[in-house]
């Protein structure tokens, strides 16, 4: 139910957070940086005022940057995901503060297994409905594991990228795929090996036989749920990281 709350709070929770992480560049950059310089708009001369004096601009400021931390903060929780996954979850978290991504990995049998997530990004109309196709073959298959918030819609997504070595195998096979609270859609197929192969079009029963591949690996539905919940409290996290920051450097 915990994790259910937070996925229905996503919309509210993350969408200032969002905005930054879209300002701040690209994804792949793995930390947060500044934002973007935009030029300011140049005013008429006749409409120019005298300046305010800089500590009254200062205080402005800073009560701005108050109410939005007290905003963040009533979405923003520490959760206990050990407590709350339960003894079987399979894979260790690796989570660095300042980052927009996580990366989890696990062993299993003869293969080292690593599943990189990054923060939620929305999704256009098409990559909703795709995402809902999806869920429905899933369904029909009877892979789709019962559980709360099942209702909630699908306006964003996470992209995330799993690795799988065998052994100690030079070839690493790698499978992209664009996450939803209750399912996930395979995008890419790549294997690292002479100059490496790659295909974005994946045909026929391929996408639904790399399904059971991957939940027989511990990322079915139920993790991608999961995913959800933690990237959405590390989004509002990071951002009210990021607003106390702020605020320190205005107080000087």
């Amino acid at each position: 139910m915990a994790i259910a709350s937070a996925l229905r709070r996503a919309p509210r929770a993350a969408a200032a957070a969002r905005a930054l992480f879209v300002a701040l560049g690209s994804p792949r950059s793995g930390r947060v940086g500044p934002p973007h310089p935009r030029a300011a708009p140049v005013a008429p001369l006749s409409s120019l005022s005298a300046p305010q004096p800089s500590a009254v601009a200062d205080a402005q400021l800073l009560r701005v940057i108050t109410y939005e931390i007290s905003r963040a903060q009533l979405d923003c929780r520490n959760r206990n995901w050990a407590k709350e996954l339960g003894e079987g979850f399979p894979f260790e978290i690796r989570d660095k503060e300042g980052t927009n991504r996580i990366t989890l990995t696990r062993t299993h049998q003869d293969e080292q297994i690593e599943v990189e997530v990054l923060l939620p990004s929305p999704v256009d109309g098409a990559a909703q409905d795709d995402g809902e196709r999806e869920e429905d073959d899933q369904a029909e298959d009877g892979k789709k594991q019962g559980h709360a918030g099942g209702d909630v819609p699908n306006r964003y997504c996470i992209p995330l990228t799993v690795r799988i070595r065998k052994g100690a195998a030079a070839s690493c096979l790698e499978i992209s795929c664009r996450s939803y609270p209750t399912g996930f859609v395979v995008e890419r197929l790549e294997f690292e090996s002479a100059g490496g192969t790659a295909f974005s079009d994946i045909p026929g029963e391929l996408p639904k036989a790399l399904h059971l591949y991957l939940g027989s690996r511990g990322i079915s539905t139920h993790f991608t749920y999961f995913m959800h919940a933690y990237m959405i409290t590390k989004e509002c996290h990071e951002y009210l990281s990021w607003l106390r920051k702020l605020k320190g450097l205005v107080k000087g």
